[in-house]
């Protein structure tokens, strides 16, 4: 069945895909079609970069970052099947042979978080089975995290972690993450735009009481001055 799968995805890739011959030879080994998957993916040749880090694997069978490509070819084009779910799990599944063969890669991390999510919205958006998409949106929050552990100061790992904190509800713990991004590169895409929406959606998490704490002290503070002064002037009179 996953076989029939994979055939009915590539043919629509190969029909959903504007097909642009490679303007290089045919690779001799496995890093020269590697290369060439990675240079097809970018333009959007999703079956040429398939076959691309296919022949990379058949003569690299261990070539975890190959797997991680054929992870990302899958996950870019799960919009042009008609099974958008079956070629998600695809993705996962190349995922996991990639962080099987090196689990030590950040950006195979990422990548996987990145699927993970795309499947949670597909449960929630599609299916409205929000119990499975929490699951994966929390699996896709741990490989994030795990990118991070590997390399603190990625900033890619911390962007996606504030994106995914965000969706999930916790844009307190987004803002933080997003900060922890400008540090690292400022000019990062869409960082200021992102931080600036979580920092307002943050405000709304924040009780009010608690949010404007300093002012209702304040407050307090004059309306109590004002009973004691009318007091006094009562007594006066």
């Amino acid at each position: 069945m996953r076989t029939r799968s994979l055939v009915c995805i590539l043919f629509l890739l190969a029909v959903c895909t504007v097909i642009v011959p490679p303007a290089l030879s045919d690779p001799t080994d496995a890093a020269g079609w590697y290369a060439a998957g990675q240079s097809l993916t970018a333009a959007g040749n999703y079956t040429q970069a398939l076959q691309a880090y296919q022949q990379a694997i058949v003569l690299d069978p261990g070539n975890a970052e190959a797997w991680n490509g054929v992870a990302d070819v899958f996950n870019r084009a799960n919009k042009y099947t008609s099974d958008p779910l079956a070629t998600l799990k695809l993705a996962l599944d190349a995922s996991n042979k990639s962080l099987a063969l090196n689990a030590s890669s950040p950006s195979a991390w990422i990548n996987r978080g990145q699927i993970l999510y795309n499947i949670g919205y597909y449960y929630q958006s599609q299916l409205k089975d929000q119990a499975t998409a929490n699951t994966y949106y929390q699996m896709q929050l741990d490989a994030f995290s795990q990118a991070i552990s590997i390399d603190p100061d990625n900033a890619e790992a911390w962007f996606n972690k504030g994106y995914a904190l965000c969706g999930m509800g916790r844009c307190t713990e987004g803002v933080a993450a997003f900060q922890k991004v400008e540090t690292l590169d400022p000019e990062y895409p869409y960082l200021q735009l992102n931080l600036a929406q979580a920092e307002k959606l943050a405000a709304g998490e924040t009780p009010f009481y608690v949010q404007y704490a300093a002012e209702i002290v304040m407050a307090a503070i004059a309306i109590a001055a004002a009973a004691l002064w009318y007091i006094a002037v009562r007594k006066k009179y």
